[in-house]
This record gives structure tokens, C-alpha cells and sequence, in this order.
């Protein structure tokens, strides 16, 4: 009896001994990211998905953004890492990435993308007072939910939308407009903008089609908008890919329309995959003509490490992350630190130049048309590259 009581004492002994190993060895793995020496910071992106393309050019932009912070010694001597999660932009598998970059990474900021994503992990970042920075995605609701731990550095759909209707007013006052769109967080709030605008501007909208994700065939969609009657037609789509489709259906259908989108288009894989079909789109982009010379050095740089140039994603993600590094410089590398450093850190000039957030927290930027021309992009009617 004495020898099962010795032992079960043992057992116990070595129970407890293992058990207060693991907790020891948990805490330091919990513990481990506040005592680094580096600064961290995390990237929520699409990196597999229909928006991967979208995702490898953000994160080529953070890359370039990271290397040249770290070689000018870093933030404050310590040497800037990334810690990537991919939300395969998808908002359950981004909230539960989101969550990781902030309990186990212990990250106090996070570059985010994709607007059902940005949407989902926005009240998320809030009560957790991690910061958010919205890279790319354009749903208006970001804009309008940016008051508290949420900023956004990418042009908004409403702005594009806004500024689509102000022009075509002019142009084409009396043509009714097709508006296709993808039914999604981007392009549902970015039609409802575009619809209200084109209403109140007095364009007659002839139909509004949208779309589900990743579809191939819109044969049925593009006929709907033949029988409609509109020669002019704004496009909001999801994906590059989705994109490519319409175009080169409506080529193959001789559709005869006049496409208009926004800034996403401006991508090596629209060219790529639409070809002669992306032709004549006219489409709007943010205006760095005042950081001609800045941009023009960014793609010189981006060219001697990719062998190919930047799109807006890539410049967006890039000047996000040395805005970030201008803040934590000079504010301190907490949460709280860098939203006070963004409220008040006055003016910062990037590749798309100024950067200064409104009362809320979003940037507006000047924007411009560029169209295609021989398979490359330009300013339109000028058909120079800017």
C-alpha cells in the first residue's frame, strides 16, 4: 500500500513538474514578440485566392518599403520586420488571420486589403486598439467607418464614383449608361455611390447588372446591356481576371461599348490576360504629376528588383509602410503611439504624394484619366506615359 501511495506521490511529482515546463515554455512563447529587437508590424493580405495578384503586389511593395527602411537603420536602430497572414480574401480566413497577427504576433499594427475583409476586422481592431491601415481596398463604407483605430491611404470607390459622374455629365449629358458591377463589398457600395451620383448629376442609368465572384461567362450579361440600348458603360469589378472576361467577351460579341472603370485596371495582368480587348478603356487613377520625379525613381528601383513596374497597389502598400515608419519613428512603435502619430503627424509626400488624413481618417487624392493604347497605359488624349 505504502509502495502504490510512493508512487502515485511520484507520478504526481513528475505530473506537476511537466505541466509547470509547459506553462514555463508557453509564457516565453507568448511573451517572445515584446522582448524581440525588432519592430514588428503585420500584413493581412490575399495571398492565394482570385485576388492573389493583388496581394503579391502589395506585399512587393511592403518588401521594397522594408529593405530600404532597414537599410537606413531601421526604426530607431532596430530593424523593421513583417509578419504576413493570407486572408485569401475571404473575411472569416482574415479575421481569424487578423486574430493571430494580434494575440500570438502581438503585432500594434496591421496593413490590411480587400473591403470584406477591411469590413470584417475594422470593429475587431477597434475594441483590440490595434491599428488598421486599409491599403487597397474601395468599398465607401471604409471611408466612413475610419474614425477610431481605422485609416485608409487608398483612394475611395465614392471618390472614383463621384468623380466618374462629374465627368460624364459633361461629356455625355444626354447618353443613358450600363453600370456591371460584383457582388461584393467593393462593388455593391461602389455602384450604390456611382447610382446616386449619376442620379442627382440627371444621367439616365439604363440597366445595372451585377455579377458573382470569379463567373466566366457573361455572354447573357453583356446581351442584356446590348438590348439596353447604352453605348457607355462602367464596370466594377472584382478581380483582374473577371475583368479580362468581360472585355474579351464583349470584343468577341462586337458589343460596340465604351468602357469606363477605376484605378484597379491599371495592372500587369489586365494587359496580359485582356490584350487587344483592353484597347480604348478609360479608366480613373490617383494624379502624382506633382511627384513626377518621385514616382519616376520608385519604378527605377522597382524595375532593378522585379524586372517589371509597379501598379497602384504596389505604390499604395510602399508608401503605407514608410508612412508608418516616418510615425514610429518619431511617436513610438505602441498602438496608441502610432494612431496619435497618424492624427498628428502632419504632412507626409509619398510616391502618390500627400498623404493627411481627414477629420476621417481617409486620404483623399486628385485623380486623373488614363486610358490603353497599343498594349501600354497613358494619360488620355495626351498618349504620353506620364
Amino acid at each position: 500500500m505504502k509502495k502504490k501511495a510512493l508512487a502515485a506521490v511520484v507520478i504526481s511529482v513528475a505530473l506537476l513538474a511537466v505541466a509547470s515546463i509547459g506553462i514555463v515554455l508557453y509564457l516565453k512563447l507568448w511573451q517572445a514578440p515584446s522582448e524581440t529587437h525588432t519592430v514588428r508590424i503585420g500584413a493581412l493580405l490575399a495571398l492565394t485566392g482570385s485576388a492573389a495578384n493583388y496581394g503579391r503586389s502589395l506585399r512587393n511593395g511592403i518588401e521594397i518599403a522594408k529593405d530600404e527602411i532597414n537599410a537606413q537603420g531601421g526604426i530607431n536602430g532596430k530593424p523593421l520586420e513583417v509578419i504576413y497572414e493570407d486572408s485569401q480574401g475571404d473575411a472569416k480566413t482574415g479575421l481569424s488571420g487578423f486574430s493571430k497577427l494580434i494575440n500570438v504576433d502581438r503585432v500594434p499594427v496591421v496593413i490590411g486589403s480587400i473591403s470584406s475583409v477591411i469590413l470584417a476586422v475594422a470593429p475587431v481592431a477597434d475594441r483590440n486598439q490595434v491599428v488598421l491601415i486599409n491599403s487597397s481596398a474601395i468599398s465607401p463604407k471604409i471611408a466612413e467607418r475610419a474614425t477610431d483605430f481605422l485609416f485608409s491611404i487608398m483612394v475611395s470607390g465614392a471618390q472614383e464614383a463621384q468623380f466618374f459622374a462629374s465627368y460624364y455629365v459633361k461629356t455625355h449629358p444626354r447618353d443613358p449608361i450600363a453600370v456591371l458591377y460584383s457582388n461584393n463589398s467593393s462593388g455593391i457600395d461602389t455602384k450604390d455611390a456611382l447610382i446616386r451620383d449619376l442620379t442627382a448629376a440627371g444621367v439616365k442609368v439604363a440597366i445595372i447588372e451585377g455579377y458573382e465572384l470569379n463567373m466566366t461567362d457573361f455572354r447573357t450579361t453583356l446581351a442584356k446591356i446590348r438590348e439596353s440600348g447604352a453605348r457607355y458603360g462602367y464596370m466594377i469589378p472584382f478581380s483582374s481576371e473577371e475583368c479580362a472576361r468581360v472585355l474579351n467577351q464583349s470584343q468577341e460579341m462586337r458589343l460596340g461599348i465604351q468602357w469606363y472603370t477605376y484605378s484597379f485596371f491599371e495592372t500587369r495582368e489586365i494587359l496580359a490576360l485582356a490584350s487587344s480587348a483592353a484597347e480604348g478603356v478609360i479608366y480613373s487613377y490617383p494624379d502624382y504629376s506633382a511627384q513626377k520625379d518621385r514616382m519616376e525613381a520608385f519604378q527605377r528601383r522597382y524595375k532593378e528588383k522585379s524586372g517589371s513596374w509597379a501598379d497602384i497597389y504596389t505604390v499604395t502598400s510602399y508608401d503605407g509602410v514608410t508612412l508608418l515608419a516616418q510615425i514610429m519613428r518619431s511617436y513610438g512603435t505602441s498602438s496608441k503611439e502610432i494612431q496619435r502619430g497618424l492624427r498628428e503627424g502632419g504632412t507626409f509626400i509619398g510616391v502618390f504624394g500627400l498623404l493627411k488624413f481627414e477629420k476621417k481618417q481617409y486620404v483623399r487624392k486628385p485623380l486623373l484619366w488614363k486610358t490603353v493604347r497599343n498594349g501600354e497605359y497613358y494619360l488620355l488624349n495626351t498618349f504620353r506615359r506620364p
